[in-house]
């Protein structure tokens, strides 16, 4: 299938850090904007950027598969973060992305992404024959 995907094409999201994306072993109660839910925001910024734009047929998405982030700066529940993801690279199915994060003082987060556009019917017969066959290895 032909997605006619451009370079350069962009997406700009806003959220607000919850107290469900931070990491709190630093002292007690909600504290820093974790950096697995930054990267998190920035994958599903990416995936939307392809859904809304490009893959607006629902048996077809992306799923992650390389991630080259750095989680430059702290950010506390409330903040409101922006993310920004352009794509770089088209090589056939594998996108390639710059993403960021900043919230209202500074960039907090930055580096590449890469998503494989995957066919969802396909995708989930393949991954329900790798659960039978885990599971027949367990017996």
């Amino acid at each position: 299938m032909d997605f006619k995907i451009t370079l350069q094409a962009k997406k700009e999201r806003k959220i607000t850090v919850k107290n469900t994306q931070t990491t709190s072993f630093l002292w007690e109660g909600e504290n820093v904007f974790s950096t697995p839910a930054m990267i998190s925001e920035m994958e599903e910024t990416c995936r939307l950027l392809l859904k809304e734009q490009f893959l607006t047929n629902n048996e077809w998405d992306s799923v992650g598969t390389v991630v080259d982030i750095k989680h430059l700066s702290a950010t506390p529940v409330g903040a409101e973060i922006t993310l920004n993801a352009e794509i770089t690279n088209i090589d056939q199915r594998r996108i390639s992305f710059k993403v960021s994060a900043k919230d209202n003082i500074e960039i907090i987060g930055e580096g590449k992404h890469e998503r494989f556009i995957i066919n969802i019917p396909r995708f989930k017969e393949k991954f329900y024959k790798k659960v039978k066959q885990l599971d027949e290895k367990k017996e």
